[in-house]
This record gives C-alpha cells, structure tokens and sequence, in this order.
C-alpha cells in the first residue's frame, strides 16, 4: 500500500484497522504432540483450543481496562478503531498466523503510545478476543513465543 498524503488520524486508522483484524487467531482445540510448524507451514489453527479460560479472563481485563476506550467493550469498533470481532475482523486476518497477529497488536497499540504492552499482556488479550469470536479453549495457555505463535494460524472457519 503506498503512503500517500492521508491525514494522520486516516493513517492511524489504518494501522489500527490492520492490527485488529489479526487478533483472533489465537483460539483452537486440543493441544497435540504434532510439532508445531512443518516445512508447509503451520500445522495448528485457532480451532486447535491454543488458549485457556483463565488466559481469556485476564486478557479481558487488560482489554476492558486498555483498548475498550477505542475498540468498545463489544469490540465492536469505534470511529477510528476496528471491529476485533464479525466477518470483517474475522476474513482480514483468515490465514494469518498468530504471530503475525501479536506483532501487529503489540507494536502498533495503542495508537496513542504503541508498544507500551508487554507480550504476555498481548497474548492474553488475544486470547480474549479468540474466545470472544467463538474459538475453543484447552488445557494449555497460548504462549507469547514467536516460533510457536508461527505455528498457529488464524482460520476463520470452523474446519
């Protein structure tokens, strides 16, 4: 996408349009031994329960207390933040990894002062957003590690 001259709050909403919508990639279903990447690429998705109850809960105070003011407690959006759930947010980030989905939240929000969120805080707020989009929760927490987050990739249809 080139740069052209957009005002700032456009260009904000832009970058914060792109960080939402990789944000639930981060759910699933039961974790297995499979190794979690193979040389064609993730071998999990957000249907594989990569996420815990009690990761979701914490994710879900992080969120209501640091991006509810802009992305609402529904996650719905506001004027200049993007829905973090519904078929736009959910297609926008459809065949991302989750990695991919952490960098894009943990470097660029808050737009006001981006990455000020430490990875684990970011973690679990996608963990939050994946249970709130209908993704299974397991046994084990999603973690912050870029290789493992590699190996999970954001599907937004139920296989």
């Amino acid at each position: 996408m080139s740069m052209t001259r957009r005002p700032f709050a456009t260009t904000r909403a832009l970058i914060v349009l792109t960080a939402i919508v990789l944000v639930p990639a981060i759910a699933g279903g039961a974790r297995s031994n499979r190794p979690l990447t193979s040389a064609h690429g993730p071998d999990r998705s957000t249907w594989d329960s990569v996420y815990t109850i009690e990761q979701a809960t914490r994710g879900q105070a992080t969120y209501h207390q640091t991006c509810a003011r802009c992305h609402k407690e529904a996650l719905t959006g506001g004027d200049e933040a993007p829905a973090l759930t519904g078929s736009a947010f959910m297609s926008g980030w459809n065949g991302q990894t989750l990695n991919e989905l952490h960098e894009r939240v943990r470097t660029t929000m808050p737009t006001d002062t981006p990455g000020v969120y430490g990875r684990q805080q970011t973690t679990d707020v996608i963990a939050h957003v994946l249970r709130f989009n209908g993704f299974p929760a397991g046994h084990l927490e999603l973690t912050h590690e870029n290789d493992a987050l590699k190996g999970i990739r954001f599907v937004a249809a139920k296989p």
